[in-house]
């Protein structure tokens, strides 16, 4: 992953931290001995790393954080979503002792929706791949395929959903769920398959992973309007099948990544972030190869829901 943007180190005892710069930006803090403490973000790295020290004057673990801190690493950026995902990326490549531990991605299982011939959408457990184009929307991320099962049986049962139509629940007629009052009856003719498809769909879209709307890769522009000393007016985030390929001052920069491109795995944490920005929109979109604007489906989607 390739990144461009500056760095600036502060010592606490040397430079004064009332010159840390007030813009958004992610922060290292370092040991005496180089070590990697911690990393962190904020709109304003100034005000945050004073409320790190506040917060350093209680005892527990934040004080252990504080009293070991010998200098500070800036790296700013022209937006917080450029910071929001640069600490994505460095807690997990850079491991600090003082974050949270991130998982490594290992195989996981997703839900893909079949339509049958009855017109009913069907969940089927699919293997996710964490690389590769992501044509069609798909269900969560698990561990194996028994989550899956269980966590439909939990939608079932919390929002009068049809195991039997749902492929989950072998017979015919109605269900055993049906007969206890806790299937609203799409089994027996009772609930209607649009009806029962867009109660199903409204329970699964907070564990959506969307298909990727566009073409190809895709930059996103992020731009600060009055950036202080060091930062970058702008900058560009290459994404393509919601993989973050990093951070660039440059279009051309970014481009010129594309070259021999390097094989991203999905990161749920910067798919969410990815997915927000632009739906939000947050930030302007390009085509990375053509370096033309377009056209925001995501923000048009929102619009028409709204």
């Amino acid at each position: 992953m390739t990144e461009t943007t500056q760095h600036i180190a502060f010592s606490r005892a040397g430079q004064p931290l009332d010159t840390l710069p007030r813009c958004s930006g992610v922060y290292r803090f370092f040991d005496t001995e180089g070590s990697l403490l911690y990393v962190g973000k904020s709109v304003d790295i100034h005000s945050r790393v004073m409320q790190h020290l506040n917060e350093g004057r209680k005892p527990g673990r934040h004080q252990r954080l504080m009293s070991q801190v010998a200098h500070i690493d800036c790296q700013l950026t022209a937006g917080e979503i450029g910071a929001l995902l640069l600490e994505n990326a460095a807690i997990k490549s850079e491991v600090p002792l003082f974050n949270r531990r991130q998982r490594q991605l290992r195989r996981l299982w997703t839900i893909w929706l079949q339509p049958a011939t009855d017109g009913f959408l069907k969940p089927i457990a699919i293997d996710f791949a964490p690389t590769g184009v992501r044509k069609t929307d798909t269900y969560g991320l698990f561990a194996n395929k028994h989550r899956i099962t269980t966590s439909l049986q939990n939608l079932a049962r919390d929002h009068a959903l049809c195991l039997r139509v749902m492929g989950l629940d072998k017979g015919k007629g109605a269900c055993f769920q049906h007969q206890l009052g806790r299937c609203d009856g799409a089994c027996t003719g009772q609930e209607s398959t649009d009806s029962h498809n867009q109660r199903l769909l409204d329970q699964l879209d907070r564990q959506r992973i969307a298909a990727w709307p566009f073409s190809g890769p895709l930059l996103l522009a992020e731009q600060t309007i009055h950036p202080v000393e060091h930062q970058p007016e702008r900058q560009f985030h290459l994404v393509d099948q919601w993989a973050w390929h990093g951070c660039f001052d440059s279009q051309e920069d970014a481009k010129g990544a594309l070259v021999n491109p390097v094989k991203i795995a999905f990161d749920r944490d910067a798919y969410r972030l990815i997915y927000s920005a632009i739906y939000r929109g947050r930030v302007a979109l390009q085509d990375a190869l053509t370096q033309r604007p377009l056209v925001n489906p995501l923000l048009a989607e929102r619009q028409a829901a709204s």
